[in-house]
Order: C-alpha cells, then sequence, then structure tokens
C-alpha cells in the first residue's frame, strides 16, 4: 500500500492561516530577503497571501555579500513588479535609512 505524504507541515499550514488572518492588523510588509538568493529566500506562500492588498517592501539583506551588479538587477526586478525594493548590509547599518524612505 502506498501512503499519501504531506511535504506541506502542519505548522505550515497553521502559520499560512495566521498570516492571512492577521493581514488585516497591519499597515505595512516588510519582507526581508538574502541578497544572494533573492528568488529563492522568498516564501511564494506570503507573496500570494498579501499581493496587492498592503503595501511591500522587499529588503534583500547581506548586499555586501552578493554581487553589486546582480543586486541592482534584482531591485529592477522587484520594483517592475510592483514591489518597494531596497538592499542593505543590516550588520553595518548600511541602507538602514533606505528603508524608512520605502516605508514612506
Amino acid at each position: 500500500m502506498i501512503e499519501h505524504i504531506n511535504w506541506y507541515p502542519g505548522h505550515m499550514a497553521k502559520g499560512k492561516r495566521h498570516m492571512e488572518n492577521d493581514l488585516k492588523l497591519v499597515d505595512i510588509i516588510i519582507e526581508i530577503l538574502d541578497a544572494r538568493a533573492p528568488k529563492s529566500s522568498r516564501n511564494p506562500d506570503l507573496s500570494d497571501i498579501t499581493r496587492g492588498k498592503k503595501p511591500h517592501v522587499l529588503v534583500l539583506n547581506k548586499a555586501d555579500l552578493a554581487d553589486e551588479v546582480a543586486n541592482k538587477k534584482w531591485l529592477a526586478y522587484y520594483r517592475s513588479a510592483g514591489y518597494e525594493a531596497v538592499a542593505v548590509n543590516a550588520a553595518q547599518k548600511q541602507g538602514i535609512k533606505d528603508i524608512l524612505a520605502a516605508i514612506k
């Protein structure tokens, strides 16, 4: 007998439900990504839940460890998709003011 394996753990489903319910309580979404892998460090469920419902800022952290040209291309990509997007190096507190400007 073949058993069905659910690759979506219960705690993930529960977290998704909480995000959907709590979305009405927030004014803005700030999503922090790894600048070295900005696409794969995003949670596609979060994008599906929040898309178009609230202002959304993408923060590409560790920008200092990623390729500068690639950072610029990713920022342009996300901005063209309708997001506010900034690159930062949080460890050195570089780009923090850019996050605040994006929020405003």
